[in-house]
């Protein structure tokens, strides 16, 4: 991904009006209403699973309860949002206040682009609610956004699937993994129902997911992504190698068939596990009785080295050249609230506050939230497996390591490369972009 800096000349020779709509009606920055209300930019995707509309309800919500401050909401589609936000904040007519993934990007951080928690009114107490594993947020020892909801790869397994062919528990470890999904495979066709014991989310319809399933398995084998400086991909080591080798055995041994949908086929009956972040829950209950009361979610499989998994989920960021940072902050302080966040546990989104710092009528409902679900305890038990180490790795040339991953690790894993082969091209292509970063 080429550096903000870089951008700024690009966008200099496109028309902003291709951006966004309201990019052409006004710059980027906080404004007096007519009202006398400050105007802040809000540019976001539809976070809330399953309800697009939900975004729009929330800012309503917060304009309604407001003397001072009015958001403005541009709702933007998953699949170029996040692009046309970098191309209107290097064109200078960007929001004040945006969705960003956790972790943030690296050329906003390096560019000054975005503003600290503590120039938007965050206190050290606010601060200090956050989960450490928060931490994700940092640069140079500052918190740059603020979480809205974690998302952890999990485990989903169909209990009746499992039962059917003998198995009372999900796997628990790697070698739990393989041959619990061994013998479904198996089992299954030689009595002509053609299951499939278990689907890498990846190597089917969504080859982006690819990128959370492998960073967890490579993780879970004591594996990194970058050398601790950030300046060197690390893919290629022999934590690499026996993540991939291990993957790769799924198809080699047949009990994965590639292409196969994960999702569809867990909802269907036609594949009994598979791993995602705990938000693709929505989309299974949305399978209504083909899965109702058959499917449970599971701490993921432990490897060599630990059970850790993929991190995600979202955070506002601001712009530290917006025209008010005090309404944008009042705005992310409200949005990203313990309130608003246990309100997003309703999509399965994981509360990023500790409960044990934030008003006992706030914990009370994550408590009550959490003993409504039982698949909660597994979510917090993945949760706590986890550091933040990882996705600061991943900050480090982000596009072009999930680029190169959608690619070489399905490759690897498929048989159309080699192991090695595979992993070279991974660490040449984020060493190039790593090198630009310098």
């Amino acid at each position: 991904m080429a550096p903000l800096r870089r951008r700024l000349a690009f966008a200099a020779l496109a028309s902003t009006c291709l951006i966004a709509a309201s990019a052409c009606s006004s710059d980027g920055g906080s404004s007096g209403g007519g009202d006398g209300r400050k105007t802040v930019k809000f540019w976001s995707m539809p976070y809330w699973i399953g309800q697009n509309d939900k975004v729009k309800q929330l800012v309503d919500e917060f304009n309604a309860s407001q003397t001072k401050v009015n958001v403005e909401l541009t709702q933007l589609e998953w699949k170029d949002g996040r692009e046309k936000i970098k191309l209107a904040v290097a064109a200078g007519k960007g929001p004040d206040v945006w969705l960003m993934n956790n972790g943030l990007e690296l050329d906003y951080l390096k560019s000054n682009t975005l503003a600290s928690l503590d120039t938007l009114g965050y206190t050290p107490a606010d601060l200090d609610k956050f989960l450490p594993l928060s931490r994700i947020d940092e640069y140079n020892g500052k918190m740059y956004g603020a979480p809205l909801y974690f998302d952890v790869d999990v485990m989903l397994y169909r209990t009746d699937i499992l039962k059917e062919y003998g198995f009372d528990a999900p796997p628990r470890t790697w070698d739990e993994l393989k041959s619990t999904a061994a013998a479904i495979t198996t089992k299954s066709a030689a009595a002509g129902k053609k299951v499939s014991g278990w689907q890498f989310k990846g190597m089917d319809d969504h080859l982006n997911a690819i990128n959370a399933t492998w960073e967890s398995f490579l993780c879970q084998a004591g594996g990194s992504l970058t050398t601790p400086d950030f300046k060197s991909s690390t893919q290629k080591s022999d934590a690499g190698k026996t993540a991939m080798n291990y993957m790769r055995s799924f198809y080699t041994d047949k009990i994965s068939p590639v292409g196969t949908s994960a999702l569809n086929g867990f909802i269907s009956g036609e594949v009994a596990m598979f791993p995602f972040f705990q938000s693709v829950v929505g989309n299974v209950k949305a399978g209504g009785d083909k899965v109702a009361g058959k499917w449970a979610v599971a701490p993921m499989p432990t490897g060599p080295k630990s059970g850790c998994s993929m991190v995600g989920g979202h955070s506002l960021v601001a712009n530290a050249k917006g025209g008010d940072l005090a309404a944008a902050g009042t705005f992310m302080r409200w949005l990203a609230s313990p309130e608003r966040s246990a309100q997003y546990m309703d999509f399965q989104a994981i509360f990023p506050y500790d409960p044990t710092k934030v008003d006992p009528a706030v914990k009370g409902t994550v408590e009550q939230k959490i003993a409504g679900d039982p698949n909660w305890t597994a979510i917090i038990e993945q949760l706590d497996r986890n550091t933040p180490d990882l996705v600061l790795q991943d900050r480090h040339a982000f596009q072009a390591r999930w680029d190169a991953q959608k690619a070489s690790v399905v490759a690897g894993v498929n048989g159309q490369s080699t192991v090695d082969k595979a992993l070279q091209a991974i660490d040449d292509q984020v060493d190039q972009a790593l090198a630009n970063e310098k």
